[in-house]
């Protein structure tokens, strides 16, 4: 008799623990999905780079490995856990010189801006994809932009992000920027 009613309270014991265990790990959930929703639709990111220019020149004319620093202001919409619309701003913060597919004609680009409006798809937790198109502004000739880029980002806390970066742009009859950078990203906004 005794042993049949160390059973039953065994028995009572584990499912209650269970349950308790259960309902907790409910509740983490919960305070995960409100901590995710709670981080705001809105992202804003500032990445430090260094950026490549596939058709550098020196000011003589003759080819170059050409690097030049430069930083991204990234604004994004989130429209989805996945998806997001944004415009990234890339601001190359040397004069350099390139040579044009058109003609082979070496001209000096002045700090050139390239704001362009992204596609963002982020498929899992650290990765995102994301493709543009947009122009490039500078002293002189203007070029129509198109973006492909790569990011992984980790959370920090409370919506930060550390983020690494790597895009390539074509400058279309133009040239070409490879640029490898890290950043950091705030979500913020419902």
């Amino acid at each position: 008799m005794k042993r049949l009613i160390f059973i039953h309270a065994f028995i009572l014991f584990s499912l209650f623990s269970s349950i308790c265990v259960a309902q907790e790990e409910e509740n983490e959930e919960s305070e995960a999905v409100e901590m995710e929703e709670s981080e705001g639709r809105h992202s804003l990111a500032l990445v430090l780079a260094h950026a490549r220019i596939g058709q550098g020149r020196d000011a003589e004319g003759k080819k170059q490995f050409t690097t030049v620093p430069s930083f991204a202001l990234d604004y994004n919409y989130w429209i989805s856990e996945k998806f997001a619309i944004g415009l990234h701003t890339d601001f190359l913060n040397e004069n350099f010189f390139i040579e044009t597919e058109d003609e082979g004609e070496i001209i000096e680009r002045e700090r050139p801006i390239a704001p362009v409006v992204t596609g963002v798809y982020k498929p899992g937790e650290h990765w995102s994809f994301s493709l543009g198109f947009g122009g490039e502004f500078a002293e002189g000739e203007d070029y129509f932009v198109t973006r492909l880029g790569v990011e992984y980002g980790v959370e920090i806390r409370n919506g930060w992000e550390v983020l690494g970066s790597l895009t390539h742009d074509f400058r279309a009859n133009a040239y070409n920027v490879t640029s490898l950078g890290i950043g950091i990203e705030k979500r913020f906004g419902e």
